[in-house]
């Protein structure tokens, strides 16, 4: 933001808002994916099972922790610091 500008307004009244409802959204992703390897048997195929279906479980697998890495650094990284930002802005604001 440059030095005397207004503020830009968000369709929203702070990122709380938002990252509420995407924390949301990761909460029920996770469910999913429990069921999903609950039914898979923790993603591994029957015995016997042809190639497609060892790559389909395979890429399940990957892509449970592809999608936990990403919640992991949403939650705990990402989130966290826009509040942060936001507050200091807000701070920022207030002082001036």
């Amino acid at each position: 933001m440059v030095e005397g500008t207004p503020r830009p307004h968000g369709c929203f009244n702070n990122v709380a808002s938002p990252i509420a409802m995407m924390m949301a959204e990761h909460d029920a992703a996770g469910a999913l994916l429990a069921d999903i390897k609950a039914l898979s048997n923790n993603f591994n195929p029957p015995l016997g099972a042809c190639p497609t279906y060892v790559g389909f479980y395979t890429a399940l697998k990957e892509f449970e922790q592809d999608l936990h890495q990403h919640i992991h650094l949403e939650n705990n990284i990402l989130f966290p610091r826009a509040i942060a930002l936001e507050a200091e802005a807000a701070s920022a604001i207030q002082r001036n």
